[in-house]
């Protein structure tokens, strides 16, 4: 056998055994781990996020004097007091930042060690510029349309089950300062960088690869963005991150490669949380036709997806010739 024809069948193998994991072509049965898996991997997450806010709190406690912190400690128990005591100690930006340098080795790990036995857990096909393109009018498109939710609540009967729930979110918003000096860089870094990648290897990775081994895509990522919405918390949030994950999820499927949906993310997290407007310092007209380019962005994401569509059809095309 000469080396062409060597070269020839490794190839052929290798193409062979890449078409044999494609996230459509699995033999999809349901197991126990179906379920296990991702419950288990949210209550690491949960728990690891608990446990960087306690430390958070306690370091404050203790950089006090005891008096004061015996009334930090009595006030507590008072709902209004309580969030606006975790903002004005940037809870969250501390929790998110040293739970995810934890997490992100964890989920890093396990997709390491399912390698391992030879189970791919991340997709990591070819991108080409054309899904990159796709991906960001998607995700644009989506934030178009989580203004335009917000906007629809903000409708609703003030007195409504609802409308109070609403109410309540905004009320917490406007407790939010923005953040300067190091403490900027340090939610720039959680929010906009860690965040997207923590929560996308575990719920566009880890949980929606077991949703995809047992149920059939459209299920898989229907389930996994609302999951994903769930998790997050606050009704009113969770109600707009369900569309959002819904971009995240069904990009992921059409693109099989998890940094697309973690750029995705992170553009999503840097033009929500208000980190781009005040990095290139946008005056009042710039946030006014911000918001214009995001609503006009919608219709090109229901293009983007047509697109990637054709695009992931046309691949498949190709591999199978």
């Amino acid at each position: 056998m000469t080396d062409i024809n060597v070269r020839n069948d490794a190839q052929t193998n290798q193409e062979f055994q890449q078409r044999e994991i494609l996230p459509n072509e699995r033999e999809r049965r349901v197991r126990v781990r179906t379920f296990v898996v991702p419950l288990l991997f949210m209550l690491i997450h949960t728990g690891a996020m608990i446990a960087a806010m306690f430390v958070r709190f306690l370091v404050h406690i203790l950089s006090v004097d005891r008096a004061t912190a015996e009334i930090l400690l009595g006030k507590l128990k008072d709902p209004a007091f309580y969030s606006e005591f975790m903002i004005e100690i940037n809870m969250q930006t501390f929790a998110s930042f040293f739970s995810m340098l934890l997490l992100i080795p964890i989920y890093l790990f396990y997709v390491y060690w399912r390698k391992r036995k030879n189970i791919q857990v991340l997709d990591l096909s070819r991108i080409s510029f054309a899904q990159v393109v796709n991906a960001f009018a998607i995700v644009l498109g989506s934030i178009g349309l989580t203004q335009i939710w917000m906007a629809v609540l903000s409708q609703l009967d003030p007195s409504s089950a609802l409308g109070i729930q609403f109410q309540r979110y905004i009320d917490l918003m406007k407790h939010f300062e923005p953040s300067e000096g190091w403490m900027m860089v340090l939610e720039i870094a959680s929010t906009v960088i860690l965040v997207p990648i923590g929560e996308e290897l575990l719920f566009r990775g880890i949980i929606q690869d077991e949703m995809r081994r047992a149920f059939p895509p459209a299920f898989a990522v229907v389930a996994t963005s609302l999951v994903f919405a769930i998790f997050h918390g606050n009704f009113i949030q969770g109600s707009y991150v369900f569309f959002v994950g819904l971009a995240l999820s069904l990009t992921y499927h059409l693109t099989n490669n998890i940094f697309i949906p973690i750029g995705m993310h992170i553009v999503f997290n840097l033009v929500g949380s208000g980190a781009f407007s005040r990095l290139v310092g946008l005056t009042e007209r710039g946030e006014t036709i911000l918001i214009y380019v995001l609503y006009a962005s919608i219709p090109l994401m229901i293009a983007g997806f047509f697109c990637l569509r054709f695009l992931r059809n046309k691949r498949s095309e190709v591999q199978y010739e």
